[in-house]
């Protein structure tokens, strides 16, 4: 599932920035922006799943913190 912001600007699985898709001109697909569609696949593919293991790493930090201070 692609994930997007409320204004409508969509999230990069490669990198996790926002980027309006579609641009004119641009390089940018569905799930990802023009900057890292220039990265050959198979690193952005091992990008991707690095960035979502430091989101999830991230969040359970950010709960074991809030658990903490209760």
């Amino acid at each position: 599932m692609v994930q997007t912001y409320d204004d409508g600007r969509r999230v990069c699985r490669t990198c996790g920035e926002s980027y309006d898709y579609p641009g004119h001109n641009s390089l940018a697909t569905r799930t990802v922006c023009a900057r890292c569609q220039e990265i050959p696949e198979q690193t952005r593919r091992v990008l991707a799943i690095l960035r979502r293991r430091v989101v999830q790493l991230t969040k359970q930090v950010e709960r074991l913190q809030v658990g903490a201070d209760e």
